[in-house]
């Protein structure tokens, strides 16, 4: 039986199965006519400035570079006046199991993601009349279209931790940061103007002419690409931080040139307006290569799920460069 609780606007579902499948950007089935209706309505995204340094940045990258529908950023405090049938909304949101306590550490069952959501009319005027201390969340939100969150699973964190601060998981997602959270939402857009639905093939998308520019400059890796990721959710954390991946290992198939950088200079580089590529593993599943311009992402492989990253992750690639000799 599903348990819900919606707690001082942290979005938070509990799950009885703690093994969740993640994919970057998912689009539910059946929400076409919500997508249409988004397009024509305002999307808000609570946003509470005073809490971070780096929230008025992301405020100001969601209203230069959300261009899906109109959009508008709010404070928590907001959000009651704004919960209304017809509104779209943007929230983090975590999922854990049924009976897992929010205080332990590490948050190695919980899986984080930004929902995008509609209110159920019916569940929405239940609420509006009976003014409950708790709402169900599953009972609630109509979700349309996730962005999943990925975790060095060796980090010791608690749920609280990743859901204030700092807007985007508060500097602990594998992914993170101004110019990644930047491509991110210009990806998802993409993934909802094509209702690209999440079809489960080997290789799913590469632009050959992106990709042709690639072979003649420097594919970017951030460090947390190296991160030993290995190991389901529920039996991967160790106390002890794993080392780094070697990436001579893992570029070995790789004859073009690429560059380790941190995360911290790959979100300046892609803040710069300059044109780069990178490669990224922002889920359990899939290997990523990104336009820095436009957050196209102009590779996308699926990797077998749990496994060490390893020069296997890069095989499709490699052969695609090859046959375009």
């Amino acid at each position: 039986m599903r348990k819900t609780t919606y707690l001082c606007l942290l979005f938070i579902l509990i799950l009885a199965n703690p093994f969740i499948t993640k994919a970057q950007f998912q689009i539910n089935y059946g929400v076409e006519e919500e997508i249409e209706a988004l397009k024509q309505s305002t999307l808000y995204v609570i946003i509470d400035q005073d809490d971070h340094q780096n929230n008025p940045e992301y405020a100001k990258i969601l209203k230069e570079n959300w261009t899906f529908s109109k959009v508008e950023v709010i404070e928590s405090s907001e959000f009651p006046e704004y919960l209304k049938a017809g509104s779209y909304f943007l929230t983090l949101t975590t999922r854990y199991p049924q009976g897992f306590n929010l205080e332990k550490s590490p948050a190695a069952l919980i899986h984080f993601y930004y929902s995008l959501w509609t209110p159920y009319k019916e569940y929405l005027a239940k609420i509006k009349k009976k003014n409950p201390k708790k709402i169900d969340f599953s009972e609630l939100a109509n979700t349309i279209a996730t962005i999943d969150l990925e975790f060095d699973k060796s980090e010791s964190f608690k749920a609280e931790d990743v859901m204030s601060g700092e807007f985007f998981g508060n500097g602990l997602p594998l992914y993170t940061g101004l110019g990644i959270f930047k491509n991110f939402i210009q990806a998802f857009q993409t993934k909802l103007e094509t209702k690209v639905k999440n079809v489960y093939k080997f290789v799913e998308l590469r632009n050959a002419e992106e990709l042709k520019e690639l072979k003649t400059n420097t594919l970017y890796v951030p460090s947390t690409f190296l991160t030993d990721n290995s190991g389901s959710s529920f039996l991967s954390y160790t106390k002890n931080k794993r080392p780094l991946l070697d990436s001579k290992e893992i570029f070995e198939d790789y004859k073009y040139k690429y560059q380790v950088v941190s995360l911290k200079e790959l979100n300046e580089m892609i803040l710069s307006d300059e044109l780069i590529y990178y490669i990224s593993k922002p889920d359990q599943v899939t290997v990523n290569i990104t336009n820095s311009k436009t957050g196209e992402l102009v590779y996308h492989s699926w990797v077998k799920e749990n496994e060490k990253t390893s020069k296997k992750d890069l095989k499709e690639l490699v052969k695609y460069f090859k046959e375009k000799k």
